[in-house]
């Protein structure tokens, strides 16, 4: 019997089917159900067919959330999905820490997913689920492949819509995700403000402890480093949970940490007042929120919006980073340019 090769949807991966089986054989013994009187055996048949549709039927509509949403989609359900990692205060912070679905929550990022759902059409409220940073890039086992192209599992499911916490555009992460961009970062090296005359320059890193989080692009910032002018005294590499990065340099765990720009004004601020920014390294890099590669709809509306918000010094895009940051985006993309 034949065997058909078909390609899988997700990761265009050829996959071997069932063996085809001709409609004859199929289809056969279910007319010839109908073109002979029904004996005793038949009593059984009807009732076996009539519980298998219902379970399928079942497993097919019990769950319209269960699959990847587009705008439309989102528009018509009336919620807006956002899945934000609680990394820092300078992002997000969840009433119930523990809460994983439908969370009540505050912060910067929520505040602009708020502006968001209100821009993508009336009535569209957002709701704000928690993961944990590695969780966004699993793939259906739960696990993350650096090297893989697959859609993640909470965004194929529909489980979420857009990952909002900032997440930097990098190589890894375009093999399984699409941005919509907020703005150009730079990495800070963060220290503790009695150990900032040892840290002068990128030289200085060489054989120190860095407090970094598994799969954050602050961790494979090191890791490349380590391949490279650091191969001979690389890196120390202490993993910690995300959001207990700061932590590690206050504590003396880690000789440094590094953080993206707007949460180290954020922090040097409200927290850590004892921890400085010594330098910043590597390059420009792009910020945004993370899509569906299929979600194309949803990402260039969300893109639209965000380019729109910084032409307007008074936006509300711009009044929110201004309330929380210190300054208006409009002004922090200009900070950021004047590292290059």
């Amino acid at each position: 019997m034949p065997t058909k090769i078909v390609p899988d949807p997700i990761t265009s991966v050829p996959i071997t089917s069932a063996p085809i089986i001709s409609p004859p054989t199929i289809f056969t013994p279910i007319t010839s159900v109908f073109s002979r009187p029904l004996g005793r055996d038949m009593l059984f048949v009807f009732p076996a067919i009539i519980i298998c549709t219902l379970i399928i039927c079942t497993l097919f509509f019990a769950n319209p959330g269960a699959w990847a949403r587009g705008l439309e989609d989102i528009r018509k359900s009336g919620e807006l999905r956002a899945c934000i990692v609680p990394v820092t205060p300078a992002y997000v912070t969840f009433d119930d820490p523990a809460c994983r679905e439908e969370c009540l929550v505050s912060g910067p990022v929520p505040r602009v997913v708020e502006a968001v759902a209100a821009a993508l059409g009336p009535g569209l409220r957002p709701v704000f689920h928690r993961v944990e940073w590695d969780e966004q890039f699993h793939n259906k086992e739960g696990v993350t492949i650096l090297e893989a192209e697959y859609t993640p599992h909470h965004l194929e499911t529909g489980s979420c819509d857009v990952y909002a916490t900032h997440l930097t555009k990098n190589e890894w992460r375009l093999k399984k995700l699409d941005f919509a961009i907020l703005f150009l970062n730079r990495i800070m090296v963060i220290v503790h403000k009695d150990r900032l005359p040892g840290f002068k320059s990128i030289d200085h890193l060489a054989g120190k402890t860095a407090g970094v989080a598994l799969n954050t692009s602050h961790h494979t910032w090191v890791l490349k480093q380590n391949q490279g002018p650091f191969l001979d005294n690389p890196i120390k590499v202490l993993l910690i949970d995300s959001g207990l990065e700061l932590d590690s340099v206050q504590s003396g765990s880690a000789d440094f940490t590094l953080l993206d720009a707007e949460v180290s004004l954020w922090e040097s601020v409200n927290r850590f007042q004892d921890l400085k920014v010594a330098f910043p390294v590597g390059p420009m890099d792009e910020i945004g929120w993370a899509f569906s590669r299929e979600d194309q709809d949803l990402r260039e509306a969300v893109q639209a919006f965000f380019t729109e918000q910084v032409r307007t010094e008074t936006s509300v895009l711009n009044t929110i980073w201004k309330e929380e940051y210190g300054l208006t985006l409009s002004q922090f993309r200009v900070l950021i340019q004047a590292t290059r």
